[in-house]
């Protein structure tokens, strides 16, 4: 007998709209992994590194990662999602008032944050979001540690805390879905949480914070899970080819398998590498590029302020 695979069918949104509230992860890439070296390597527990909100350790370097989702649903509503709440509160008080995320936040407005990983950059600036709205409901991976849900509460959350289970699509509203991909990354962060949108009239599009599972993989991923994965219109945030701006033959390897996949729009973050997004816009790959203002420092990624629309 033949087995039939099927697919699964999110649903469909009318448009969507990504406002890139900060990708400035840190401002000196060696001054971090200098602080990592110090505190033992890769292994260490970044927990113990007294970086914001933990210690000062070079505080002036941080900042942070985070996104808003405005989702526009085929019936009308208008839907937002927090996507990471950065690292430095003090970077990420300061982004939230330049873009009226606090208001949003203040007013309900958002109704939920995704935390992608446990990373410091993705998830220290926790602060930020809950003082403003401590009963936010929030999602976290597989594999995040007690370390990590304590420091949530400690923070002030009264709502209610979702993980999200490893390799099971949740559909938070129609034509949105979040997924948990088991992974083991540098300071011993587990797991990992991407989102995946379809659009009525496009296809598919990817969100992720850093994609440490593999670009290649999560859009494969999508490819064979998703009703609508073979079309894949746009990828939004880190793709962690170079973020220490190293290249081998591998890497070129990856940039020119993603020509294959027909997307229409990249948008990159920090940890995607400035010499990945280099080599693919040299390779025609269809990278949107950013405004370099508001603290970002480079116009290779789509950066502080600036928006992805998608419909």
């Amino acid at each position: 007998m033949n087995r039939v695979s099927s697919t699964l069918d999110i649903g469909a949104l009318k448009c969507l709209r990504i406002l890139c509230i900060s990708e400035t992860g840190w401002f000196d890439t060696a001054t971090v992994f200098d602080d990592i070296r110090a505190a033992g390597g890769a292994q260490s527990d970044q927990y113990a590194i007294p970086w914001p909100p933990f210690g000062r350790l070079h505080a002036e370097n941080a900042a942070g990662f985070s996104a808003l989702l405005e989702a526009e649903t085929t019936d009308g509503r208008l839907r937002r999602l927090l996507f990471d709440t950065g690292w430095s509160p003090e970077w990420m008080d300061r982004r939230f008032a330049e873009e009226g995320i606090d208001q949003l936040l203040q007013e309900g407005q958002i109704e939920a944050l995704i935390v992608s990983h446990e990373h410091f950059d993705h998830f220290w600036g926790i602060r930020s979001t809950l003082r403003h709205c401590p009963s936010i409901p929030i999602y976290v991976p597989g594999g995040f540690h007690q370390t990590g849900l304590s420091f949530i509460r400690q923070q002030g959350h009264t709502g209610t805390l979702i993980t999200v289970a490893a390799d099971e699509p949740l559909v938070l509203f129609p034509g949105l879905a979040v997924v948990s991909f088991p992974m083991s990354t540098l300071l011993q962060v587990e797991g990992e949480n991407v989102l995946y949108a379809r659009l009525q009239n496009q296809g598919l599009s990817m969100i992720t914070g850093c994609g440490h599972g593999g670009v290649l993989n999560l859009l494969d991923y999508a490819r064979r899970t998703f009703t609508g994965g073979d079309r894949i219109h746009a990828v939004y945030g880190g793709l962690h080819l170079s973020p220490l701006e190293d290249w081998d033959t591998q890497r070129d390897q990856i940039v020119q398998a993603l020509g294959n996949y027909g997307i229409a729009q990249m948008a990159c973050n920090h940890c995607t590498g400035r010499t990945a997004v280099e080599k693919m816009l040299a390779s025609g790959l269809p990278v949107l590029r950013g405004t370099g203002r508001h603290g970002s420092q480079t116009d290779l990624f789509l950066g502080n302020g600036d928006v992805l629309e998608l419909e």
